[in-house]
């Protein structure tokens, strides 16, 4: 064994995910001769606002389930102890934390704590937000390397070079604090062309509810995966607009080839005893016919268990489609974030169209495939008549389960830019607000806080239910006595009439009752 490494998660949400940059990392690491482990801080209750129930699920954006009884509370640790715990157990010789924009503080937090015992141990942070900030992180966290972009080749690189006493100044992709408090930056190397050569996901190092997740009302242990990663897209809200300018214009698309991705799928679902798989792919169909035919019946032939994928409506096809069903794609999601097509096109910088998302979305369904759009709620120049298109829009796609959630304008994307240009966003010290992913992030003249919240509340009541009762849904969105009642009795009709009709609308026969009560709800009161 050549030394340890403790990799941190500084997990703010719920169990029922699992990193996949850890999970390769701490592969690279063992297959090197490393020993690994991982502190994750998903079981911890933060002090700040973190919402951890599922406001996906009181919205009726999919079926309910006991995550309480699944995952358990979170529980009260000091954060100082729970890394003491760890740290006296393992001792470490390396500490590398992966990073995402809302987990930040936490890391800077376990940073502190760290220095707080232990002055000189190497201290590695990589992801997403170091990417973003790179030379920056060095103000925000007392670390010693600051890994820019893909780790892969990067970072078992400067493990080695620590671990034997070589010059780590020259390690691409890392930004080295020196002696002094100046630092060397790096270069960036180019992507790894293949991925076929890298080790199976670790997930040996996850605590085993992450495994438990939840789909259509039930509970399945499911993995994780990705087979493409990389997005070729320029959507002005992403990451990736900043990774293809980074890698100067050479930031592509890689795959498995199917029998190596294939034979990976098999040991994590018989190591792990899997009964679900979701793909993580930012476009799961953007691959050639040829290449998806292949992967259908290997997967089918071999493993066949039902999963989920993510993919973009202009990537769908009817052929595509009937491969997918064949090797027992169960749901697939795709973006709509808004119906307004200036917006879409113009702010957005999406690639598809109308057309194109109500073509995928039917097709998809004709063949017998649950679908999921996610939707952006409160983007810039967001009004009440742009939130009734991207309504619509879901509507004449027949979407099968529709899902909101608010826009965050995360740094070093272009739609951050125009957030805070046209003075929608306003950022604040502490940037509170991207723990909170129930509360839009943005301001309007014309729309409240409070107005946007209960807009996002009844989004699934607007799109599922027939338009005779938008009157309705619209009074229910103030939540004043009657407002509460005449969305409880809205809610039971969306239970008994799409839930239990595995998310479609199911006329009953019983619309004009069900109006005319709505009508006596409504009228009963004071709306004060």
């Amino acid at each position: 064994m050549k030394g340890k490494i403790l990799f941190v998660w500084p997990h703010i949400e719920n169990f029922g995910f699992h990193s996949l940059a850890i999970a390769m990392l701490s592969a690279i690491c063992k297959k090197n001769g490393y020993e690994t482990r991982l502190l994750d801080t998903t079981e911890v209750k933060f002090d700040f606002d973190v919402d951890t129930n599922n406001p996906q699920e009181t919205a009726r954006m999919f079926k309910p389930t006991n995550i309480i009884e699944l995952y358990g509370s979170k529980k009260e640790i000091k954060l100082e102890e729970y890394f003491m715990n760890v740290y006296k157990q393992f001792s470490p010789d390396i500490i590398a934390i992966s990073i995402l924009s809302d987990e930040r503080f936490v890391a800077r937090d376990f940073v502190n704590i760290v220095r707080s015992i232990n002055k000189t141990i190497p201290i590695v942070v990589g992801g997403k937000y170091p990417t973003i900030k790179q030379e920056k992180m060095f103000e925000e966290m007392d670390v010693d390397y600051v890994c820019v972009g893909e780790g892969v080749e990067a970072f078992p690189e400067l493990i080695a070079a620590i671990f034997d006493g070589l010059d780590t100044t020259k390690v691409e992709n890392f930004i080295v604090k020196q002696k002094n408090g100046s630092f060397v930056k790096n270069v960036v190397r180019p992507l790894k062309k293949s991925i076929d050569d890298l080790p199976y996901f670790d997930f040996d190092i996850f605590d085993r509810k992450h495994f438990y997740r939840p789909y259509d009302g039930n509970i399945y242990i499911s993995g994780s995966h990705m087979l493409n990663w990389g997005c070729p897209y320029h959507c002005s809200y992403c990451i990736n607009s900043f990774y293809h300018v980074m890698y100067d214009k050479k930031y592509f698309l890689r795959r498995y080839s199917v029998n190596r991705i294939i034979d990976e799928l098999v040991y994590l679902k018989d190591r792990f005893n899997l009964q679900f798989f979701k793909f993580y792919d930012e476009d799961f169909l953007m691959r050639p016919l040829d290449n998806l035919k292949e992967l259908s019946e290997e997967y089918r032939k071999r493993i066949n268990l039902p999963f989920t994928i993510e993919t973009n409506p202009k990537s769908v096809t009817r052929e595509k489609a009937e491969l997918l069903l064949a090797m027992n794609c169960v749901s697939a999601s795709l973006a709509i974030e808004t119906g307004n097509s200036l917006l879409r096109k113009n702010v957005l910088k999406r690639v598809d169209t109308r057309e194109d998302i109500i073509r995928s979305f039917h097709l998809l369904k004709d063949i017998g495939i649950r679908t999921s759009s996610f939707n952006m709620l409160g983007l810039p120049f967001e009004t009440r008549e742009t939130y009734m298109d991207t309504v619509e829009l879901n509507r004449d796609a027949d979407v099968n389960y529709p899902v909101a959630g608010f826009f965050y304008p995360y740094e070093s994307t272009l739609l951050r830019e125009i957030s805070i240009r046209e003075g929608f966003y306003k950022p604040l010290m502490d940037e509170s607000k991207i723990c909170r992913s129930n509360v839009p992030a943005l301001e309007f003249s014309n729309l409240t806080e409070e107005e946007l919240i209960e807009m996002r509340n009844v989004f699934t009541l607007y799109i599922k239910l027939p338009k005779t009762f938008i009157p309705y849904i619209k009074r229910s969105e103030k939540m004043d006595d009657v407002g509460k009642k005449v969305r409880v009795f809205l809610f039971d009709i969306f239970d008994r009439l799409v839930f239990c009709n595995n998310g479609w609308y199911k006329d009953d026969g019983n619309e004009a009752v069900y109006l005319a009560e709505l009508e006596k709800i409504a009228s009963s009161g004071s709306t004060n």
